[in-house]
């Protein structure tokens, strides 16, 4: 049974125990970004090579951004707090099948697909169900919801690295499973869906796919996740050898990701309630565009290169926490899941993109000033685009 709310009326308490729960659902699911912990244990066990565990990540991601752009449809039909349920449930199938997995193709099902789906399924939707409920503040729940993701992240680095390393891959796979079912599993039932709200807006997806700014703002996501994932995944790699850093210097570059990128998500997030949306995403791209062109320089140093990483970080997790409300800024509210769910397809697309193209280029060397002129475009697109909303006559 759907848990929607059909009036505009819906308690503060329910509002903010949805919130809280969404929270702590995004903790859950920010845990999945702590994969690389276990790339060498599970290439150790199986007796493969890592890069063929590393496929395993991007699997997840664009089953996740698949199972986002359906969000909306599973919202409508069973509401978010069985959705969640569902989704903790997949979870834990997915981490358990991964820890009796002796082959890779187990790996692939159990932590790839099964935990892409599960992450996609709710991931967006509880962000979209919150904005919803807060219309006057989208940028600020946008930020917290997407925020918490990104800290869940730097959480379970810590909790995942401790029962690896207490319990081995096996135990450690199991237990992951039965904390983020836990986590996610009660809040669920504290979870209700937004009221509905005026159709008063282009809400519904084929509407809005006629208008050039949804295909812009599809194509600023598609670089900007192609852009900013590729150079995030391989960022010490960079350092070492396009800033010539050692090995133990470049790796402080996952520090400053981390940092850097949860602070993007907050900033831009809540400071998108101010200036507006169309203006934070600006800066954004301004701002990743300018990153990237800075790792170009032909002579990058340490300062250079850690500038380099804070501004993409910043960037792309300030991208990532803007969009939803300016979906629907633009498009309405009412459609935005199923309207932003479309152009979250570009984040799994620029996943595999950039590897992509890195395979074509052969060289960072190479990749990145490709990935620039991607940028450049992008920010082209977003300086031309007009802060206008579309409303039905």
């Amino acid at each position: 049974m759907n848990s929607a709310v059909l009036s505009d009326a819906l308690p503060s308490y329910r509002k903010v125990l949805t919130l809280i729960g969404a929270i702590i659902v995004q903790l859950a699911l920010g845990s999945a970004y702590t994969w690389s912990l276990f790339n060498s244990s599970i290439a150790h066990h199986l007796g493969v090579d890592v890069f063929k565990v590393a496929i395993t990540f991007g699997l997840f991601c664009l089953s996740l951004s698949l199972a986002s752009s359906q969000a909306a449809y599973l919202q409508e039909k069973i509401g978010v707090r069985y959705t969640t349920i569902i989704a903790a449930i997949l979870m834990f199938s997915g981490l358990f099948i991964a820890s009796q997995s002796t082959s890779l193709f187990g790996i692939y099902i159990g932590a790839g697909i099964i935990m892409g789906l599960a992450e996609g399924a709710v991931y967006l939707m509880i962000i979209t169900n919150c904005v919803k409920m807060f219309p006057e503040r989208k940028g600020i729940i946008a930020s917290l919801s997407i925020g918490a993701y990104g800290l869940g992240g730097v959480i379970f680095k810590y909790v995942n690295h401790h029962l690896l390393s207490v319990y081995g891959l096996e135990y450690a796979f199991f237990l992951w499973g039965g904390i983020v079912f836990t986590l996610m599993i009660v809040p669920a039932f504290f979870m209700v869906d937004s009221p509905e709200q005026a159709k008063n807006t282009a809400n519904r997806l084929r509407e809005v796919l006629v208008f050039k700014s949804y295909w812009g703002f599809w194509t600023i996501f598609l670089i900007t996740s192609m852009t900013g994932i590729y150079i995030i995944g391989a960022a010490k790699d960079i350092g070492e050898q396009m800033a010539h850093l050692d090995a133990n210097m470049a790796a402080n570059a996952v520090a400053v990701l981390t940092f850097f990128n949860l602070c993007g998500r907050l900033v831009i997030g809540s400071a998108s309630d101010k200036i507006g949306t169309l203006l934070s995403l600006k800066i954004c791209q301004i701002l990743l565009c300018i990153g990237v062109a800075i790792i170009c320089y032909p002579v990058l140093n340490m300062i250079l290169f850690f500038i380099a990483v804070a501004c993409i970080a910043f960037s792309f997790g300030g991208t990532i926490a803007v969009y939803p409300p300016l979906i629907g800024d633009f498009f309405g509210l009412e459609g935005v899941t199923k309207n932003y769910g479309f152009i979250y397809l570009g984040f799994g697309f620029g996943s595999v993109a950039g590897t992509i193209i890195s395979f074509i280029c052969n060289g960072f060397e190479r990749t990145i000033p490709v990935l620039l002129v991607f940028m450049v475009i992008a920010v082209i697109v977003v300086m031309f685009t007009k802060n206008k909303r579309y409303s039905v006559e």
